[in-house]
């Protein structure tokens, strides 16, 4: 280019076309360097579980929730139970993060250990589905799953129907039937709370509470044969 000659580039400075170009050029160049702004956290606040196996209390699981001015929900949730048995202990660990809008999954991330056994899980959406792989091994499912953390209520559409579910610990397809039971009362920091009940029976054995901002309050399950039961003991704004 230094040894362009004069004519050469005399022309190029002459032409409209050219200084037009250099302009548009320059102008695109530095706007894709920009980094795109951080979306702006609008609300924030975590809730703290404990975890009972068979009545006795055994773990606890923590959200931490937040929600962004372009419509994106995120959850950060880690769960962990000990049981100390005479022979032997058994340890549960789990780690892991969802991102959602509009009702749909966007991401989802998760470290599971099952005393030694470990699951990582990692999931996309893709136009109509979601591509998923489970330590390393890629599969796909359905865009419109639930994943099992259940931690935001579903959509009224979505009663009586059977839905996608998506078990984040070991990357599972399953599968149940949503029924709404109605409005029970239950205890939070000494305060009542008109709660909504779900149930979900298939694959899963789960029953459902959610408070009146649509989150997770409590949930009962069975687990190979054994009853788990979550219940929410603190929120922090």
């Amino acid at each position: 280019m230094a040894l362009m000659n004069t004519a050469l580039r005399a022309r190029i400075l002459t032409c409209p076309c050219w200084c037009w170009l250099v302009v548009i050029c320059v102008g695109s160049g530095a706007k894709a360097d920009e980094p795109l702004p951080a979306p702006t956290v609008v609300e924030k606040h975590s809730r703290a579980f404990k975890i009972s196996i068979d009545g006795t209390e055994r773990g606890a699981l923590t959200m931490l929730l937040t929600k962004h001015d372009d419509g994106t929900e995120t959850m950060r949730g880690q769960a962990e139970l000990n049981f100390n048995f005479i022979i032997y202990k058994y340890r549960y660990l789990s780690t892991g993060t969802e991102v959602w809008k509009s009702g749909r999954l966007l991401r989802l991330a998760n470290d599971a250990d099952y005393n030694g056994d470990k699951f990582v899980v990692k999931a996309s959406a893709r136009q109509q589905e979601l591509t998923f792989e489970v330590n390393g091994e890629s599969q796909r499912t359905t865009a419109d799953v639930w994943v099992t953390s259940y931690w935001r209520e579903p959509e009224p559409h979505k009663v009586g129907q059977k839905l996608a579910l998506f078990e984040a610990d070991k990357g599972r397809k399953l599968t149940g039937t949503l029924q709404r039971v109605g409005k029970e009362p239950l205890t939070l920091e000494k305060k009542s709370v008109n709660a909504t009940r779900y149930q979900i029976r298939g694959d899963v054995e789960v029953d459902l509470w959610y408070d009146e901002d649509q989150r997770l309050m409590r949930q009962s399950s069975v687990e190979s044969g054994h009853r788990a039961l979550l219940e929410l003991t603190q929120i922090t704004r």
